[in-house]
């Protein structure tokens, strides 16, 4: 139903206003496979997520397995209470709105002039937790990053106890699951990708593969910068692949070793292009054992430092 430039949206739980053509409402436009907006739901008059996919992506199988794990890694992850519905030939997701800040924005000297080393630390802990859910729902995330990573409070003087949340499950997978397509390559976000999603070694993607996103994460958290950035994508991929995480004076000397074995990669000598997927996925699974087994494992060791802070 369209009232002017607003659709009402019929959800399987509710129903949505949707302002299309309204700046405010829009958060991102014509991303890779969905625009994103600020809805309101009827029954409670509340803010919600609306993901609108792109019809034209309806018909690639890829894209159908995406949209669908999407909404199935969302309610089984996530307190988000997603709704996954069909209306006048096009695909939405909505899902609760989170009140808060972004990983991303913290970067933001309004918040960074104010934040101290046990926040940050704090902080990461509850980001962990998160994950867990995930990961305790048999799920890999496949795509953390700061601007993924939500923390429910606007108080910054909470922000250390206030509880994280994970969003965007659009990269989610299962344990061993095979790409859509027999030839399909394993989507990646530069700078937070581990390497096995990087060299489209599906087979080895696993609990470790976020963990090592989560490193870096957690790196820029501290640091306030990006890691390996260049001008150029492929050399950012080359320095990503090849080089360890740079030193920081801000990051504390005893999170330094945490960070460096949450993202350990495979040492290559020469580009993955000489190499066979045999000797990658050897290289790429030594690699992976160096990692931290479990969230779990990774949280004692963030609490035990934290506490010495």
């Amino acid at each position: 139903m369209h009232i002017g430039e607003t659709i009402l949206l019929k959800g399987q739980y509710d129903s949505y206003v949707l302002a299309l053509n309204d700046s405010k409402s829009i958060i991102k436009q014509n991303g890779e496979i969905s625009s994103t907006y600020l809805g309101i739901a009827n029954n409670s008059d509340k803010k919600v997520i609306i993901k609108r996919f792109h019809p034209s992506l309806y018909n690639h199988p890829e894209y159908q397995f995406r949209f669908e794990k999407e909404y199935e890694a969302t309610k089984l992850c996530t307190e988000l209470n997603p709704d996954f519905f069909e209306q006048d030939g096009i695909k939405y997701l909505v899902t609760n709105y989170i009140d808060g800040i972004t990983v991303q924005a913290l970067k933001q000297w309004k918040y960074r002039r104010k934040l101290k080393t046990s926040d940050y630390f704090g902080i990461t802990i509850n980001i962990i937790k998160a994950l867990r859910k995930i990961h305790n729902a048999g799920f890999i995330h496949c795509d953390l990053k700061p601007a993924n990573i939500i923390v429910e409070t606007n108080n910054i003087k909470e922000i250390s106890n206030a509880p994280a949340h994970i969003i965007d499950m659009g990269l989610a997978r299962r344990i061993g699951e095979k790409p859509a397509l027999k030839r399909g390559k394993l989507p990646f976000s530069l700078i937070y990708s581990a390497p096995e999603q990087m060299l489209n070694l599906w087979e080895l993607l696993d609990y470790r593969t976020d963990i090592y996103a989560l490193g870096v994460t957690i790196w820029q958290l501290f640091t306030q910068q990006i890691p390996w950035e260049t001008d150029n994508p492929l050399k950012t991929i080359h320095i990503q692949l090849t080089q360890p995480l740079p030193q920081s004076r801000k990051v504390p000397e005893n999170l330094k070793p945490i960070l460096l074995k949450m993202c350990s990669k495979p040492h290559l000598t020469k580009p993955p292009r000489y190499y066979s997927r045999k000797k990658l996925l050897e290289l790429t699974t030594e690699a992976m054992d160096n990692r931290y087994n479990s969230t779990l494992e990774l949280e004692n060791e963030i609490v035990q430092i934290a506490d010495l802070e």
